[in-house]
């Protein structure tokens, strides 16, 4: 991304969330989701073409119900402690982090392949 477009791409505004874990009170625990912070990312679909390994568009066969599964690349401004046990929340939509990489290794930039829907 270059610094002159970035804040026209990040146009998108995205909840980072974190899990946490709850006790129950009986010993066990229920898993919740935090927000972090909110922030602006460019969010872009990724649709598979051949046998790409960097992102797909696919359907499968769940409970009856043919349920898409859509992998997107977000891009937003460097932050210390993404990871991908975290998710991004945009307009009720759901996206699982399945990788997070410092664009170039120079802190200015993060590239997130996320999977939506609901967590696995």
């Amino acid at each position: 991304m270059s610094s002159k477009t970035t804040s026209s791409r990040l146009r998108h505004r995205l909840t980072l969330q974190q899990e946490i874990q709850t006790p129950d009170g009986a010993g066990g625990s229920s898993k919740s989701w935090q927000d972090v912070t909110d922030l602006w990312a460019e969010i872009i679909p990724v649709v598979s073409s051949g046998k790409s390994s960097r992102g797909s568009s696919t359907e499968q066969l769940f409970a009856g119900q043919v349920q898409s599964e859509i992998n997107h690349r977000i891009l937003l401004r460097y932050r210390d402690g993404v990871t991908a046990s975290m998710r991004l929340v945009f307009e009720g939509r759901i996206f699982n982090i399945r990788y997070v990489a410092n664009t170039e290794e120079r802190r200015n930039t993060l590239e997130i392949l996320a999977q939506e829907g609901v967590a696995t």
